[in-house]
């Protein structure tokens, strides 16, 4: 089942069941996939779901910068609603065993970083948090 059937199962869902607050994150969902044909990049499904619960999380951070209390419990509960259409990421030990195995198999110096990291998400888009993957590169690299 593609990511847009199965939203619009889990919004049929949603409004039967009276959960108006994950309705209405589920139908800001279907319409961040549907205008996907509009932009000139165009990003699968994922991605477009991808990019909202980003934003999501871009705006959590700076309410809670501002100690809005209510705000925050409410982007926390859109956040995990995002987060169940994403694919899984890998945990943080599953990352390290996975940047361990890359490292072991390629030769980068310290000072291809950069470039290491790169390769490394090209190999492994989509099941690893990148904002885990440049520091673990790069403490690896230094410690060769």
């Amino acid at each position: 089942m593609d990511l847009l059937s199965r939203l619009t199962e889990d919004m049929k869902a949603a409004m039967k069941s009276g959960q108006k607050d994950r309705l209405g994150v589920i139908r800001m969902l279907i319409s961040e996939v549907k205008i996907i044909d509009m932009q000139p990049s165009k990003p699968t499904a994922e991605q477009a779901v991808e990019s909202y619960a980003k934003k999501l999380r871009k705006s959590l951070e700076e309410y809670e910068k501002l100690g809005k209390t209510a705000e925050v419990d409410k982007l926390k509960f859109e956040i995990g609603v995002a987060d169940e259409y994403l694919p899984k990421k890998a945990s943080a030990e599953e990352t390290e065993r996975l940047v361990d195995a890359f490292l072991a198999a390629n030769a980068f110096t310290e000072k291809q970083a950069g470039q290491a990291t790169g390769a490394f998400m090209k190999a492994h888009a989509g099941q690893v948090d990148p904002a885990l993957v440049n520091p673990l590169v790069r403490k690896k690299l230094a410690g060769k």
